[in-house]
């Protein structure tokens, strides 16, 4: 399989490398021209900041089929909250620009300086995704284990609005009332599984 990050800061820069160490090939494109990087690729992540989403995209060329791993967060400026939220999301966004691609998110509530060291207290920090596609599901669920967190389906894209909440919540937490960005959200007593 081979994963195409778009974006090579602190999420996308992070993922590939334990991705790599995890076995699978990687590339790291650029966010304006990333089409060739992206045209092979099986598993195309965006990691970059939700302002340079449409555009990265855009210079990506044809994303039908594709499995789409949506790592953003649709931030305000100030980050003091979400342009997009409660009747939609970013993922859900990205899936209307790109109807044929297989919309994933994940990677986007919880600090990049946690991914691959995702060990607090004694237990590993939860890597939430959601989609409506179960094959993507299938396929981004050992990636979320490979970025050293436990995979905990959430179901369908439509929550990803929840996740961008509680991701601004991190956000909130982490760097406006500044208490540092070594924690995670965690659901207890959860079996990793949906019945």
């Amino acid at each position: 399989m081979l994963i195409t990050t778009i974006g090579s800061g602190h999420v996308g820069g992070t993922l590939a490398r334990l991705w790599t160490a995890g076995g699978y090939e990687v590339r790291v494109a650029d966010r304006q021209n990333c089409a060739q990087a992206v045209a092979d690729a099986d598993v195309v992540a965006l990691c970059v900041p939700w302002s340079a989403a449409e555009v990265a995209l855009g210079s990506c060329g044809d994303l039908a089929g594709k499995i789409l791993i949506d790592c953003t967060n649709p931030l305000s400026a100030g980050l003091d909250g979400l342009v997009l939220g409660t009747t939609t999301s970013a993922a859900e966004q990205i899936q209307r620009w790109y109807p044929n691609a297989q919309i994933v998110k994940a990677f986007n509530s919880i600090g990049a300086a946690l991914l691959g060291k995702g060990e607090i207290d004694g237990r590993t920090a939860d890597g939430y995704f959601c989609s409506d596609s179960a094959t993507a599901k299938q396929v981004v669920r050992p990636l979320v284990t490979a970025a050293g967190l436990r995979p905990v389906d959430v179901g369908p894209l439509r929550n990803a609005r929840y996740l961008e909440a509680i991701a601004m919540l991190w956000i909130d937490l982490a760097v406006n009332q500044k208490r540092g960005e070594t924690f995670a959200f965690t659901l207890a007593g959860w079996s990793g599984t949906l019945s």
